[in-house]
């Protein structure tokens, strides 16, 4: 058999991860020589993020503003807003159901969708919704993936 033994001026190696919560992030271990430390610290789903529920709603409000002023006939208009307004009213929640969140923003999308394929005053809408949803994905994390992004 072989074995070698452990060389003197070779220090051990241990790891130690306490007090941790992680969200939506990826972790990334590092193996380096000798007398390395890494610290890390801070929420790591608001870095990543960098948008809150209130800013959440602000955008859900802009884009609420934008379907009401888009000259869509009234059924199209309410088909929108049926969903917009519980996504806004869920993401003002201090612990908001994201996955809510996303549903209803999917049926937004969806109803902006049909507008923008029937009028001309849908395609701006359409793309006015992309951008906000895009701006709100990080916030809603894995929920997003209802979205597409």
């Amino acid at each position: 058999m072989f074995w070698k033994k452990p060389q003197p001026d070779q220090p051990g190696q241990s790891q130690s991860i306490s007090g941790t919560q992680i969200n939506n992030a990826q972790v990334q271990q590092t193996q380096a020589g000798r007398d390395a430390t890494v610290n890390q610290s801070g929420n790591v789903g608001q870095q990543q993020s960098g948008i809150t529920g209130a800013d959440v709603v602000k955008l859900l409000e802009e884009l609420e503003a934008a379907v009401k002023g888009a000259g869509l006939t009234s059924q199209q208009q309410e088909e929108a807003l049926d969903y917009l307004k519980p996504a806004k009213r869920e993401a003002a929640k201090e612990n908001a159901d994201k996955d809510l969140v996303a549903q209803n923003l999917k049926k937004v999308g969806e109803a902006l969708e049909t507008v923008d394929k029937a009028s001309d005053a849908g395609k701006n809408l359409w793309q006015k919704g992309q951008e906000v949803f895009g701006a709100i994905a990080p916030w809603l994390g894995i929920a997003s993936k209802v979205l597409g992004f």
